[in-house]
Parts: C-alpha cells; structure tokens; sequence
C-alpha cells in the first residue's frame, strides 16, 4: 500500500523524529527548515541532538529514498502538512505563536487540494480554530486542522514514537481526522479520537501532572528527611500501586527541567488565568521547582562553612541524563546560584562539552580534581560507577551533595564524605 506525501515543516529534535518516524511508516517525507546547517547534516545522515536509534532510521530512510530534506519546496501536491516548530514561552508564559502561523502560511502555499494540515507543535487550546481561520484567509479553505500532539522524551523520543503510550487524534472534522490516524497506522497503541481543542489542552495537562509528580517527589523526600524514613523505599510503594505505576516521576533531584515541562507548565498557568481559572496546584509545582537548587546551594554553604573560593565538583550539567539539552538545567541553575556566592564550578556530562557558568571537564575524574566539594545531579550508570575511593584521592574535600541519591551514601561516608542525610537535602530534598 502506497503511503502519503507528506511535509514536515520544522526539523528541529521533535521534526526530525516525526519525519523518520513516517517515513518508516512508508510515506514520502520531505522535511523542511530554514537552518542551512541542519538540512545539510540531515541530508548527510547526521544529528545534532543525541536520541539513541534515531541516526541509524535516519540513515534507512535516506537510503531508501522514503525521505528528504529541503531548505523550501514548491507548491506540490503534499497530502499532508505536519508543522513541527518551536512554541517559545514569552515572559509572562504566553506561548509564542509567530513561527507557527507562519509556517501555517506557508502550508497554505504548498499543501495540495482537499490536504490536512497536522500540528505536532504544544499548542494552547484554540490554536487550531485560530490557524484554520487563517488558511480560509488565505483562500485555502479546503484544508483542515488536526492536532496530533507528541508525548516523545528527550533522550528516548524514536524509541516513544515507535512504541508509543497512545496516539492522541484531535479534529473537529470526522473525514481529517481520519486521514491523520492513517499517517500512524503500523504503530501498536491505542489510538484516541477526540475534538480538536480537547487534544490541544491534553498535552499541556499531561505535562503538567507530570512536574506534579516531580514536585510532589521532593516534598515527600524533604518529609523522609524530617522523619530518617528511606525515600526510595517509600516510592518504592507508591510505585507499585497500579494506580501510579513504575514509570511515575518519583526520583528526588533538582528540580525539572528541559523544554517541555517548564515551557508547558507555565503556558497551561498563562492560558487558564485568559478564562479566569486560577491553578492553585499548578503554581505551587512551579514554585516548589524553582526552590529546590537554592536549597541545594544553603546545605553546601552550611556544609563547607562558606563558598567564596571554593572548587565545587559537578556531575551532570544536561536537564537530565542521556540527554545534551541544557534549556532550563536545573544543573545549570545550581552552577549560577554557586557562582554568585563565589564558588567556582568545574562540571562532567558525558554528552555535553559547553556549559554556561560551568567549567567542561573531560572526564568525572577531571572534575573531581582539586574540588572542594561534589554535587551530583544525575541519577546514571556513568555516575554510580565513581568510586569514593578514587574521589577521595583526588578532592581536596569530603562533602558531597547527592541531589538524587545516585550514590552508595554508606560506601561514601565510610571513606571520609560528609553527605546530605537520606541522599537527599537535610533540610529539604532534590529532584530527578
């Protein structure tokens, strides 16, 4: 069965996933974009990003000729037009829309007779009344909306498209609607049909429940604290029930971070307070967030007797591991706040090699070196795998911050460490 011309306009990490994705599905794919360099290395098979299996598709899908990139095309009979841009939070949380109407526009330009237009893009409710009334502007009122929203992890985005939790179809047209699902037949998940509105809200609300989780994670890891109870032992439970399951965001670290959770947390708050509906819970979430580095920072400051002029160690610079995106690094964050207390901070990520306010090491151990202090912030193999003896060999002091207890607290105390109590703050816990 022959597949869809399709168009993916914006081949960023979610534009990139999505074109492959489809074309493994056996549409036509063309991806286009502005970015020279991107359209360049995409055509030579290369990513910027780091997802694990994406580059090798990436690969299978040029070699087949199921896929293309392209700085613009023409007017052409593309079946569907599926856009995939950036929805930048403005400062006050509003989601910036300006590069979603304009590739709106030019969908209507290229996108053929009677054709779908697909949203991938986090969108506010509304957007796609607000783009379909566009495109009957611009004389194209044949064409239809479909939001399709994307639930793709950073890090794990081909293996969540390929095997995805749901596909979410979200038309107020019965026959578009139909035509999307079909660019997905071939993927095993349920597949939700719904009105176009209730789509746009579903990935904003998934989104923020999940920062509730990480939230509610470090309250309940500062109460273990209070109490000496274990934290793993205690989400250990809340995970086994069905109603909450393994996958939940209960791990105690830093704080969320990256560019979905925070960007969408605060565009959700943004656009219910448009309808007069406060979100009590969603404000608390963000809150509870954005305290969790400055207590991070008081336990080192109260552990090291100051932090003017001190060498402070970290591991894990990425919003989180197996990842190189540093957009709203709950890492990064904890860098700043130390740097203005004059500590300076030299930091290893495995797949980072630039970081703002931070010192790259090329190695944990180059890191570790002459440090003061230690700050884990990635619950990884690579950092479990530090040994406290080796550490202690090669700090010049003996506490460590284990943001989301990646460490073995005992082996690390018996060689000398001072560690926050329970692997977490003392006084108040961490994040993922």
């Amino acid at each position: 069965m022959t597949g869809d011309r399709v168009l993916v306009v914006g081949v960023g990490r979610i534009g990139a996933v999505t074109a492959v994705g489809l074309a493994h599905l056996l549409h036509a794919v063309t991806g286009v974009d502005t970015d020279a360099e991107r359209v360049a290395a995409l055509r030579q098979g290369r990513l910027r990003e780091a997802e694990p299996g994406l580059r090798a598709a990436l690969k299978t899908a040029l070699r087949l000729r199921q896929l293309r990139f392209e700085r613009s095309v023409a007017p052409g009979d593309f079946d569907a037009t599926v856009l995939c841009v950036d929805t930048p939070p403005l400062p006050s949380g509003e989601p910036d829309l300006r590069q979603l109407m304009a590739a709106g526009e030019f969908a209507a330009r290229v996108t053929g007779r009677g054709g779908i237009v697909v949203t991938r893009s986090t969108v506010p409710p509304g957007t796609g009344d607000r783009l379909e009334a566009a495109l009957r502007a611009a004389g194209r009122g044949d064409l239809r909306v479909v939001h399709v929203p994307e639930f793709l992890r950073e890090g794990r985005a081909w293996e969540d498209f390929r095997e995805p939790d749901r596909v979410v179809i979200g038309a107020n047209d019965e026959r578009a609607g139909e035509r999307a699902g079909r660019l997905f037949d071939g993927l095993d998940a349920p597949v939700l049909r719904m009105d176009r509105v209730t789509a746009e809200l579903a990935k904003y609300a998934a989104n923020a429940f999940l920062a509730t989780s990480v939230s509610f994670a470090n309250e309940m890891a500062d109460c273990a604290a209070a109490f000496g109870a274990d934290v793993e032992r205690l989400f250990e439970v809340l995970k086994a029930d069905r109603r909450i399951g393994q996958r939940a965001y209960l791990v105690p670290g830093l704080g969320f971070g990256g560019h979905c959770l925070p960007k969408d947390a605060a565009a959700l708050e943004y656009v219910a307070a448009t309808r007069g509906v406060v979100l009590r819970q969603l404000r608390a979430t963000l809150d509870v967030n954005r305290e969790r580095a400055g207590r991070a920072v008081e336990w080192l400051e109260a552990a090291l007797g100051g932090l003017g002029g001190r060498e402070i160690a970290l591991l894990g610079l990425a919003f989180k591991p197996g990842t190189d995106d540093l957009r709203a690094s709950p890492a990064l964050r904890l860098a700043e706040l130390l740097g203005a207390r004059g500590a300076r901070v030299r930091g290893f990520d495995p797949l980072v090699r630039v970081a703002p306010g931070v010192m790259v090491a090329g190695s944990a151990g180059e890191a570790l070196a002459g440090a003061t202090g230690l700050v884990v912030a990635h619950r990884a193999d690579w950092v479990r795998a530090v040994e406290p003896a080796m550490a202690a060999g090669l700090m010049c002091g003996r506490v460590v911050f284990d943001a989301p207890g990646a460490l073995d607290h005992e082996a690390w105390t018996a060689a000398g460490f001072t560690t926050n109590r329970c692997r977490m703050v003392a006084a108040g816990a961490a994040d993922r």
